[in-house]
C-alpha cells in the first residue's frame, strides 16, 4: 500500500537518510546532508505539482519513500525511491513500491508510459527497473559533477500497455 507523505512523516525519511552518500543516491543534489524539515518543505512549496509518497508494509509501517513528478505528455516520472532501513533492501520490496507508485500515476494521469532517471553506479536499483520492464532510451540524458566526481543519468522508460 502506498500512501501520501506528510510533513508530519519527515522524521522518518530522517532515519533512512543517515550519510552524505546514502542522500546523494536519493535526491542527487537537491538537498544538503543532513537532510532537513524546512529543505523538503521549500522544495515542496516550489514544486506543488509534485507528489511524495510513502510504502506502507502490511502493518502500515513505512519502508520506502517516491515522488511522482508530473511531465508534458501525459507520461509521468518517477524520482527519489528510497527503500528506507537497510533490512528491507534487496527482498523485493523495490519493485513492490515501484509497481504501486506506477498503479498511482496510472490512476492520477491516466498514462501509458512512466519514465524515471537512474545514475550508472545504482546498479541495484537499474536491476530492479529492468525487471519491471523499464528500458533505457537511447541517449544519456545529463552528468552530474558532485565533489569532483561524475555521474552519468541516464533516463529509462517503461511503456504501460
Amino acid at each position: 500500500m502506498i500512501r501520501k507523505y506528510l510533513p508530519d512523516d519527515f522524521e522518518i525519511l530522517e532515519h533512512w537518510v543517515t550519510n552524505k552518500e546514502i542522500l546523494l543516491q536519493f535526491s542527487g543534489t537537491d538537498f544538503q546532508f543532513p537532510i532537513t524539515k524546512d529543505q523538503i518543505t521549500t522544495y515542496q512549496i516550489a514544486n506543488p505539482d509534485r507528489s511524495f509518497y510513502l510504502g506502507l508494509d502490511h502493518n502500515l509501517k513505512s519502508y520506502a519513500f517516491g515522488e511522482i513528478i508530473p511531465q508534458i505528455g501525459h507520461v509521468p516520472r518517477l524520482s527519489r525511491i528510497l527503500i528506507g532501513a537497510k533490512e528491507n533492501r534487496g527482498i523485493g520490496l523495490g519493485q513492490f513500491f515501484v509497481k504501486q507508485l506506477i498503479q498511482e500515476c496510472i490512476a492520477m494521469y491516466n498514462c501509458k508510459s512512466v519514465e524515471l532517471f537512474v545514475w550508472n553506479q545504482n546498479q541495484i536499483a537499474i536491476k530492479c527497473y529492468k525487471k519491471l520492464g523499464f528500458e533505457y532510451l537511447p541517449e544519456k540524458q545529463m552528468t552530474m559533477i558532485h565533489e569532483d566526481k561524475r555521474y552519468d543519468i541516464y533516463k529509462m522508460k517503461l511503456d504501460i500497455l
